[in-house]
């Protein structure tokens, strides 16, 4: 049956809007005063740094994506991806996406190549729905709602000038319903780290623990027994990465929750990981694992599996967003009620991070742990174009 003429021709003029045009990068970053950084039991960090990548359609709708990871060496692929995407339609990305990895599969997805496509992804996606007037959640299937829930992800070991476990904690407590502590650094260390964080942030929230992947199987172990009396929500990556091995020998012996996947990279790495039955909470980065459409594919998985999801979240506001927009296109399962068992969201609450502070126009609002989702369409936000070069790199 034909369309109606106007609406072949609005559709059409979509189309036609749709075309890429440009692919630009920026590295942005800030640097922490001597003696003030901060981290995890494998790395004290002094900067905080991302790429946003810009992506003009024929429309003139700019879309913006972040890009997990060093800038320089993201950079590196821009050349590649201008190749392969100006002058294709956004609607194909998946289609461009594949078609690019194929050829390129003695580069592999798995390298710096993955967050850079991750970053034009979202970028894609935030330039389609801005197009369309959706933002990304109902674009990806999702129902309309106001917020998702977030956990306040701090309580990094520091070096003199930075804040104390206990003063990061007493920033936030009663603000959030879940919080996330670092450990790592030895048993002792670990029981004193989460008594304190129970002590200060009271016995109803949730306290995920993040081991960085600093233990052996053996010593991750031992490291969940001692914490047990302390109830944390999950234990984070209590073996490495790439630990698989160590990931199964936790899969018959541990007693608590175990969620991974933060460096993961696409879906069959994450196939990986689910399939030691190590895991029970799956972590993909949006600006790492290949963005929207590949964190699609791991949820998936995930609920084929019977695995949760909780997107891991490390940059600025832009990847913040996009976390927020992909836990509310999955849908509950397998209880009705959202919160239940909610999808949690990584939310930075270091003292001074101004790529999640300043580089909005308007401010990320949160209330009583819940982020609100932007109104607008696409990612529903807009960079303010002082800040960013404010906090635009030379490299």
């Amino acid at each position: 049956m034909n369309q109606p003429l106007d609406t072949a021709r609005d559709g059409a003029a979509t189309v036609r809007g749709a075309r890429i045009e440009s692919i630009d990068m920026v590295p942005i970053g800030s640097f922490l005063p001597a003696d003030g950084g901060y981290g995890s039991a494998r790395e004290i960090g002094h900067a905080r740094m991302a790429t946003l990548i810009f992506v003009r359609l024929a429309s003139g709708i700019v879309g913006v994506g972040e890009c997990y990871g060093p800038p320089k060496t993201t950079r590196g692929y821009l050349d590649i991806l201008r190749e392969a995407y100006i002058g294709q339609s956004a609607f194909d990305h998946r289609v461009i996406w594949r078609r690019m990895t194929n050829v390129l599969y003695h580069v592999r997805a798995q390298s710096q190549l993955a967050a850079a496509v991750s970053g034009l992804d979202i970028a894609l996606h935030d330039g389609i729905g801005q197009l369309l007037g959706l933002p990304i959640y109902r674009l990806l299937g999702g129902e309309e709602q106001a917020s998702v829930q977030v956990y306040a992800s701090g309580g990094y070991f520091h070096e003199p000038a930075a804040l104390s476990l206990e003063a990061q904690l007493e920033r936030v407590a009663g603000k959030f319903e879940g919080y996330k502590i670092k450990i790592g650094r030895g048993i002792k260390s670990d029981v004193e780290r989460m008594a304190s964080a129970r002590r200060i942030l009271g016995d109803d929230v949730a306290i995920m623990a993040d081991i960085n992947g600093a233990y052996t199987a053996d010593i991750a172990l031992e490291a969940m027994e001692a914490l047990a009396p302390f109830r944390p929500y999950w234990i984070e990556e209590p073996v490495a990465p790439e630990d698989l091995p160590g990931f199964r020998r936790l899969a018959s012996r541990r007693s608590g929750r175990v969620a991974a996947g933060e460096a993961s990279v696409n879906a069959v790495e994450f196939r990986e990981l689910a399939a030691t039955g190590g895991v029970d909470v799956l972590m993909p980065d949006l600006n790492l694992c290949g963005g929207f459409v590949e964190a699609l594919r791991i949820a998936d998985m995930a609920q084929l599996n019977g695995l949760r999801i909780s997107p891991h979240v490390w940059g600025s506001a832009v990847g913040i967003v996009a976390a927020a927009h992909y836990a509310a296109a999955l849908a509950p399962h397998p209880h009705p009620a959202r919160d239940h068992t909610p999808t949690w969201v990584e939310f930075d609450v270091s003292a001074d991070n101004p790529l999640r502070e300043a580089l909005l126009s308007q401010p990320l609002c949160l209330d009583h742990g819940r982020l609100a989702l932007p109104k607008g369409p696409g990612l529903g936000i807009e960079i303010d174009r002082e800040r960013l070069a404010a906090l635009t790199l030379d490299v």
